[in-house]
């Protein structure tokens, strides 16, 4: 899977950003405070969110109010559009807010687009912890194919619908989203941290802030000795 855009609304300082048509390589460059981080952030905080759930995302950042863009009323909203395995573009809406001081899911949509012209099929699509799946993800593509879908009911408005519905095989298409935002390697690199001193051990991928550097580098030299390498790239 690729990603060829996200579109973000009230996260920290983008009120409104969107980046369309990235490539498998993206580069940013800014001044300091302008906003490289916080993009960072956003993708960090879609794994956290799947991995514990919505609150515990928010807490980790200083709440909610930390979180929205200052003068603004929310809910902060992150798109995501990619193309899936099979080529096909798909979107992933999640939007976020605060009900009786409570942080909630207000709107959670996974959507495949069906050709040029053909109406997306919204394989989950639920409000405040209820919704609906389709459950005849097998004949999606098919021309004359009709979605049927099952409603469902969360344990808690701040769990994602992805986390719980993709741990089944009947739901492929958000099992194979579910596990893109898992797998993602997330790493806010600082060349000062790169000065720390190491404890020992080994590590195939940097940490979340990089400061392992030095173990990377050391396992890949082990491996493949004499070989030039990114530290930033993926092992072979």
């Amino acid at each position: 899977m690729q990603i060829e855009s996200i579109e973000i609304k009230n996260y920290r300082l983008f009120r409104h950003v969107k980046l369309d048509k990235l490539s498998r390589l993206t580069v940013l460059v800014g001044a300091n405070g302008s906003g490289k981080t916080t993009l960072f952030d956003v993708f960090s905080f879609l794994k956290d969110s799947l991995n514990h759930n919505i609150s515990k995302a928010v807490a980790k950042r200083g709440g909610f109010d930390e979180l929205l863009s200052r003068n603004t009323k929310g809910p902060i909203s992150i798109a995501l559009k990619f193309r899936e395995t099979g080529g096909r573009l798909a979107t992933y809406e999640l939007k976020v807010d605060r009900v009786e001081n409570k942080t909630i899911i207000e709107r959670e949509v996974l959507k495949y687009r069906r050709g040029a012209k053909g109406q997306p099929w919204k394989f989950v699509d639920f409000c405040r912890g209820k919704g609906s799946a389709i459950t005849n993800e097998s004949v999606y593509g098919q021309s004359s194919a009709k979605e049927e879908r099952s409603e469902f009911v969360l344990e808690s408005q701040d769990i994602l619908a992805i986390k719980g519905l993709g741990q089944f095989k009947g739901f492929k298409v958000i099992s194979d989203f579910r596990n893109l935002i898992e797998n993602w390697q997330i790493s806010d690199f600082h060349v000062a941290d790169a000065r720390l001193s190491q404890e020992e051990g080994v590590a195939e991928h940097l940490s979340p802030r990089g400061d392992n550097i030095p173990l990377v580098a050391q396992l890949r030299g082990e491996r493949w000795p004499g070989v030039h390498f990114d530290p930033f790239a993926g092992f072979p």
